[in-house]
């Protein structure tokens, strides 16, 4: 046990080293580039990562098995790939005046280094989401994802400095007038443009393959899942719903709106921030249950927002009209008068938006809910034979937490031999657990060494909660078998 809680430290360090170090790492780099003059609508992404190394480091510390967290602590670290060799650049370059080295080759590592943020990262977690596993028919993700990261970055890293250019996150056309000229490859490979750019091309399509690889498997997860991990991807869903809609804004804002790309991409930073969040939520399971509730309120106000600011601005259109037909100038009154509609509005369409959704979400017929507790019923029976949940407990355990073995030994059965075996425990268990009822102790359950990790104090608390429901229905059993035989005897 020793072994295993000094190895556990080592993961919590490890942990807190890399995702704290990719936070402050982003902190400074955000803080250099505003500081140089060089800050850009892309550099609010650097908050994204500064939470995704936190909560990464959260996640992998508590859940070492996980890996999700360590992807998020690295994708932390990588984020200040984004800027920091870009800052060092304007540094080399202009502010000590060419006097420091390697800026022209630093600004073409910042050109293609930021790749794998966009290539790797996102497919590998949301393909790992939530359990740190790859699903086996869906490994070619992780291929495609990697390939074409490589693919894309390599043509990027292979391009002159006059394509390398255009791939840089610089805030304004005199920084660009500025650097650009300084741009040095040092694999000046003089090779020809288009070609590059075909590859480029292909390594794209493969990252976006990786990309809608990566969601179809959640979305197939989801419809198989249920209970805690339909829950977590839930919360995984909604974040990537925001993400959708804030996409979505950004392409109209940007053709139709003509708005600025820095005002366009607020509510795509906004949702994408939401991301590290909502994975940390589902994984650590804490305020895991309130995503219903979550999904319900957005749902609601959406649609209030939606209706509301659509009579707003079709009143004032319609009221401005009246006014320049009878008045022959436009008014003031006409805003004041659909303020006070709106208000008046408000509370009846919230009613009805909150009823609709309930009815679309949550509402179900008196049958259906007869069936729904029927089915409960149904499972409640099934489950009720302790020496099937016995069974399952060792099985689910060894399969759970991929340990070499497990045993179960009952007092009611032979204390010294087990009951149930899976697997076979090499050398001594690696965890042991009380079976038992209140005070009175029903057997033990056994577990062998975890094949990649250790057994944490959430795990031991996790199957001691679960030896202790196996417990009480060997007990309701037993109390049940009596009730029957004392029936009978009568």
């Amino acid at each position: 046990m020793a072994a295993v809680s000094e190895e556990r430290s080592r993961s919590s360090a490890l942990a807190w080293a890399l995702g704290l170090g990719g936070a402050l790492a982003c902190t400074f780099t955000l803080g250099l580039t505003i500081a140089l003059g060089l800050f850009s609508p892309q550099a609010v992404v650097f908050l994204i990562f500064i939470a995704s190394g936190l909560l990464g480091a959260i996640v992998a510390s508590r859940e070492p098995s996980n890996s999700v967290g360590w992807l998020m602590c690295a994708g932390s670290l990588a984020g200040v790939m984004l800027a920091l060799p870009l800052d060092y650049g304007y540094l080399a370059l202009v502010v000590e005046h060419g006097s420091w080295p390697l800026g022209g080759t630093a600004l073409w590592l910042e050109a293609w280094g930021w790749s794998p943020l966009i290539g790797m990262f996102f497919s590998m977690i949301t393909l790992r989401f939530p359990d740190g596993r790859v699903p086996p028919r869906w490994r070619i993700v992780d291929w495609l994802a990697v390939a074409g990261t490589v693919v894309f970055a390599l043509s990027l890293a292979l391009a002159p400095p006059s394509v390398l250019s255009g791939f840089q996150f610089l805030s304004s056309v005199q920084a660009f007038q500025l650097l650009a000229p300084h741009i040095h490859n040092p694999l000046d490979l003089s090779l020809p443009v288009d070609l590059l750019g075909q590859v480029r091309l292909i390594g794209l399509v493969m990252i976006l393959l990786a990309g809608v690889g990566s969601v179809a498997s959640v979305v197939g997860r989801f419809r198989r899942s249920n209970g805690v991990e339909r829950l977590q991807l839930k919360w995984f869903a909604y974040s990537g719903v925001l993400v959708g809609v804030g996409f979505v804004y950004l392409l109209v804002a940007l053709v139709f709106l003509k708005q600025s790309y820095g005002d366009a991409n607020l509510p795509l930073d906004a949702a994408a921030f939401s991301l590290p969040i909502a994975i940390g939520i589902a994984i650590l399971r804490y305020h895991l249950y309130d995503i219903d509730l979550i999904i319900n309120r957005t749902l609601v106000y959406a649609i209030l927002t939606a209706i509301l600011g659509g009579v707003y601005v079709a009143g004032i259109e319609f009221t401005q009209r009246l006014f320049v037909f009878y008045t022959g100038q436009r008014s003031d009154t006409a805003i004041v008068i659909m303020v006070f509609a709106v208000a008046t509005l408000f509370t009846p369409v919230q009613k009805w938006a909150e009823g609709a959704v309930e009815r679309r979400l949550g509402g179900r017929s008196p049958a259906e809910r007869l069936e729904m507790l029927a089915s409960s019923v149904e499972e409640i029976i099934r489950v009720i034979d302790p020496h099937r949940i016995a069974r399952w407990l060792v099985d689910e355990s060894v399969r759970c937490f991929e340990a070499d073995g497990g045993e179960l030994y009952l007092e009611a059965h032979h204390s010294t031999e087990p009951f149930h075996v899976a697997g076979h425990i090499t050398g001594r268990p690696a965890l042991e657990v009380a079976v038992r009822h209140g005070h009175e102790r029903l057997g033990r359950l056994l577990l062998g060494h975890r094949r990649k990790s250790f057994y944490s104090e959430r795990d031991r608390a996790a199957i001691q909660r679960s030896a202790d429901v196996l417990g009480e229905a060997l007990t309701v059993a037993d109390l049940g078998h009596s009730s029957q035989q004392q029936r009978i005897s009568r």
